[in-house]
C-alpha cells in the first residue's frame, strides 16, 4: 500500500506541475474522438462535401476539436449540435428537428448547469464502450443527486440515436434531398417527421426503464457516501454496482431488452473498479487514526469526526552520518583556530596563538 501511495503522490505532483497543458490535451483528444465519430455518419449535403474530402477533412477535424478544447461546456455542446446537423443535413427535416432539440437542451439546461451537462456526452460514450455504469457511479459519487437529470437525458439520446440515423437514411434514400430545399414543402414534411419521432417516443420505453435504474444507482451511491461511517465511499461504490447489477438483471428478464446478463456483471464490476481508482487518486484517508472531537459555544454543541489523509514523503531521506562516541579517557582533538583575523601574518600550523576574544 505504501508503494501505491508513492505512485499516487508522484502522479498527482506531475499533474499539478503541468495541469493546464494536460487538461487542454485531454480535452482536445476527447474532441477529436467525438467529432471523428460524428463525421462517420456521412449524410451531409453536396455543399458540405468540400469539408470532408482529402486533406480538408483533417483540417476540419483539427479545427473543430481545437474550438471544442478552448470553449466553455455550453459552447462545446453547441459545436457538437452543429456538427451533427451538418452530418445529417441531407435529411433536412431530421437535421432541423435534431438541431432544435439540442439547442433546447443547451439553452434550458446546459447553460444553467455547464459542468453537469457534460455528463450527457459522458454517458453516451459510456454506452459506446459498454461501460455506462462507470459514468453513473462517478456521477453519484462526485456530482450527487443533481446528476440524475443529465444521465437520464444522455440515456434518452443514446437510445434514440439509431432511430434518428435510420430515419435520416430512409429519407435520403426515398427523396432527393441533396438538391434544392422546397421551403413550402418543408413544414409539411417536418410535421410528418415529428409525428414519427413522437410515435417512437411514446412506444419505446426502454430508455425510461434504464434511466430509472441509473437514478436508483445514483441515489444509493450518494446517500451511502454521506453516512458518517468508515469507508463510506468505498461501500457506496460497491452498493451502487450491486444495485445496478440486480436491477438490470431484472429488466433483462422482464423486458425484451437485448443485453447479456454476464456482460452486465462484468461491466458493473470493471466500472466499480475504475471509479474506485478515481476515488483513490482523489483522496486516501487513514481510518486507523480517526478522532472524534466535541466542543461547544454559547449556541451550539459540535461533534466533529477527523479523518487524516494519507500522504507520502517524497523527499529522499538521506541517512545522518553517525559520529563516533567519545570514549572515557580519550581527549577531544583540538580544532584549528580561525586565522581570518591574522591575515597579515603567515600561518604556521605548528605555532600557538592566543585567543584574545575573551
Amino acid at each position: 500500500m505504501e508503494q501505491l501511495i508513492h505512485i499516487r503522490q508522484t502522479m498527482i505532483g506531475f499533474y499539478k506541475k503541468f495541469e493546464v497543458i494536460i487538461n487542454y490535451l485531454l480535452k482536445f483528444i476527447v474532441g477529436m474522438f467525438i467529432f471523428s465519430r460524428i463525421n462517420s455518419l456521412g449524410m451531409y449535403r453536396e455543399e458540405f462535401e468540400v469539408l470532408f474530402s482529402g486533406a480538408a477533412s483533417i483540417a476540419y477535424l483539427a479545427l473543430v476539436s481545437l474550438l471544442f478544447t478552448i470553449s466553455p461546456p455550453s459552447v462545446a455542446l453547441f459545436l457538437v449540435a452543429i456538427a451533427v446537423t451538418i452530418q445529417i443535413s441531407a435529411a433536412a427535416e431530421v437535421a432541423l428537428f435534431v438541431f432544435l432539440l439540442m439547442v433546447l437542451l443547451i439553452v434550458f439546461y446546459a447553460r444553467l448547469s455547464p459542468r453537469r451537462s457534460m455528463l450527457m456526452l459522458a454517458i453516451v460514450f459510456g454506452f459506446h464502450f459498454n461501460m455506462p455504469y462507470a459514468v453513473v457511479l462517478f456521477a453519484g459519487l462526485f456530482f450527487g443527486i443533481s446528476s440524475i437529470i443529465p444521465i437520464v437525458l444522455g440515456t434518452a439520446i443514446w437510445y434514440f440515436l439509431p432511430f434518428f440515423t435510420n430515419l435520416a437514411t430512409t429519407l435520403v434514400g426515398v427523396t432527393d434531398l441533396t438538391g434544392e430545399i422546397d421551403l413550402f414543402e418543408l413544414p409539411v414534411v417536418f410535421m410528418e417527421v415529428f409525428a414519427q419521432i413522437f410515435g417512437q417516443l411514446t412506444t419505446d420505453f426502454n430508455w425510461i426503464v434504464i434511466g430509472f435504474v441509473f437514478a436508483m444507482m445514483i441515489l444509493a451511491v450518494h446517500l451511502i457516501s454521506l453516512i458518517a461511517i468508515n469507508y463510506a465511499k468505498d461501500i457506496a461504490i460497491a452498493v451502487g454496482a450491486i444495485v445496478g447489477m440486480i436491477c438490470m438483471t431484472m429488466v433483462v428478464v422482464v423486458t425484451d431488452l437485448d443485453m447479456s446478463i454476464g456482460g452486465i456483471f462484468i461491466s458493473a464490476i470493471f466500472s466499480a473498479l475504475l471509479v474506485w481508482i478515481t476515488k483513490f487518486f482523489d483522496n486516501v484517508t487513514d481510518y486507523r487514526r480517526v478522532e472524534h472531537v466535541t466542543f461547544d459555544d454559547d449556541d451550539n454543541v459540535y461533534y466533529v469526526k477527523i479523518i487524516p489523509k494519507v500522504t507520502a514523503e517524497m523527499a529522499n531521506m538521506q541517512p545522518k552520518a553517525k559520529t563516533a562516541g567519545r570514549k572515557r579517557g580519550v581527549p577531544i582533538p583540538p580544532t584549528r583556530p580561525d586565522m581570518s583575523r591574522y591575515s597579515t601574518h603567515m600561518y604556521d600550523p605548528d605555532a600557538t596563538y592566543e585567543d584574545d576574544s575573551r
